[in-house]
């Protein structure tokens, strides 16, 4: 992956971390006291998966001329390390939310599906590119 690629899909994730700032928000707010924390969570996490899957078309078929599978996939490792970190140290040290709140979000066995959106992100951007082969 060369420097104009990895800036490109910096910028793009900054456009997925915003989208999913904003689907927190609209979660919390019109979400959850309508219907539920549950089905709420699984709702955003369907609504971020496809704009994480929109911003990846947008990235492969937009913004990058020539690439291989491989890059497409360090794209999405890239985009997975950034959202799990932000995840985890914005959380604790900004807003002091405790360790076993945020691992809560990763627990499939509690039916939190969070997972499913990092999941999108690494095979995100050559799945969209997929398309176009």
């Amino acid at each position: 992956m060369d420097r104009s690629m990895a800036q490109k899909s910096l910028e793009v994730w900054l456009f997925v971390s915003v989208a999913a700032m904003m689907n927190g928000m609209f979660r919390s707010l019109f979400l959850v006291p309508r219907i539920g924390d549950h089905t709420a969570h699984v709702l955003s996490v369907l609504l971020l998966m496809i704009m994480v899957l929109l911003l990846s078309s947008v990235l492969v078929n937009r913004m990058m001329r020539e690439y291989v599978n491989s890059d497409l996939f360090l794209i999405g490792l890239l985009w997975v390390a950034l959202s799990v970190s932000v995840d985890f140290l914005f959380e604790f040290y900004v807003m002091d939310v405790p360790w076993r709140v945020i691992l809560h979000d990763y627990n499939l066995f509690s039916g939190r599906i969070w997972i499913l959106v990092l999941v999108t992100e690494f095979i995100g951007p050559w799945f969209m590119a997929s398309n176009r082969r």
